[in-house]
């Protein structure tokens, strides 16, 4: 018990002295740029709260990036970087949107049609993290390679899918589809998206798989320490597929409820929010809970909390939403810093 308060006080202290750094220095940025401190404060830190509107928006940002974080969380509990959560996004995105509106003539109902997109978004996620798990296992080929070279194919193959003849809008003036049918798409409940329902799943899914089961231990155990694992009997190159196909399936699954959920058609650009990549904000997000996959639904929240701050920022106050990105930068490495003298490692 002593030892569970222990980490409990040491995480408090990392975290609120890593957000009071990054507080301060935006707050001393916007005084000399001449902003209403207060007015600044308040709006990026209450706006989520305030509204019925303000919640639904950060609940609509929490979900994705919640999957991204995964994608990312994953690969680093082994010691590796997937940096391809944004692509694997956009490859299920496209996949669900190409295999809905082929199938559309069909006139599949919902029940069966939904199911089958999930599983389509995830496997489309899945093959090109796979890929990159595959050519590390079986090559040595680092992951940080090839994970980002096939972010260039993912987005190359929405501006594809999205310009296709048989797909776009002609109406439109921007790569963007026609509109899935609407067996396809998923609704809201008070505004809150259904793919909440997902995300709860997903991450009771990755709790029970680490946690209470073989390869959750496998996973684990290779984390820790790669040649003990190695000498115990697990298969390490096994267990780095799996790990980047977990990922890449959840990150394709937060595509797969963008599109369907959200959008309700394939956009370029679909994957991103206030100017950033999911990808890109997944990786901070994990980077500041430490890999930990317990942390990753918290941490997702608390930065869409920021982003629609950010947002919010940005329409009443013209304040620029890259000064909450350099935000998140600084209790990215606040944090990581705190943790590391805490923990001794700097010594």
């Amino acid at each position: 018990m002593g030892d569970i308060k222990r980490k409990f006080a040491r995480g408090v202290l990392i975290y609120g002295v890593s957000i009071g750094l990054s507080l301060a220095l935006v707050l001393a940025v916007l005084a000399l740029l001449g902003y209403d401190v207060g007015r600044a404060f308040t709006t990026l830190f209450f706006t989520s709260f305030r509204s019925a509107f303000g919640f639904r928006e950060t609940i609509k940002k929490a979900i994705p990036l919640m999957f991204t974080t995964y994608a990312f969380t994953i690969p680093f509990m082994i010691k590796f970087f997937n940096i391809g959560g944004w692509g694997q996004m956009l490859f299920g995105g496209t996949a669900v949107t190409v295999v809905s509106l082929l199938l559309a003539p069909v006139g599949l109902p919902a029940i069966v049609l939904v199911p089958m997109l999930l599983v389509v978004g995830m496997a489309a996620g899945a093959l090109p993290a796979g890929v990159a798990g595959w050519l590390k296992a079986r090559h040595d080929i680092n992951p940080i390679i090839s994970t980002i070279m096939l972010n260039f194919v993912a987005f190359y193959t929405v501006n594809l899918a999205a310009t296709a003849d048989r797909f776009k809008d002609p109406t439109a003036g921007h790569p963007i589809t026609i509109p899935l049918p609407a067996a396809a798409t998923l609704g809201t409940w008070w505004g809150i998206p259904q793919s909440i329902l997902g995300a709860v799943a997903a991450v009771v899914f990755v709790h029970l798989l680490l946690e209470r089961t073989r390869l959750g231990y496998e996973i684990r155990a290779v984390g820790y320490n790669e040649n003990a694992a190695r000498t115990y009997g697990i298969n390490f190159e096994k267990t780095i597929l799996f790990t980047f196909l977990l990922s890449g399936a959840l990150a394709g699954l937060g595509g797969t409820f963008e599109v369907m959920n959200i959008h309700g058609k394939l956009i370029e650009g679909f994957a991103k929010t206030s100017g950033a990549q999911y990808g890109i904000l997944g990786i901070l997000t994990s980077l500041v809970v430490a890999g930990n996959p317990l942390s990753v639904p918290v941490a997702a929240f608390f930065m869409s909390v920021l982003l629609v701050g950010a947002d919010s920022l940005q329409r009443v106050m013209q304040v620029p939403v890259e000064m909450v990105f350099v935000s998140q930068a600084v209790i990215v490495m606040s944090v990581v810093v705190l943790r590391t003298r805490l923990s001794g490692k700097g010594r």
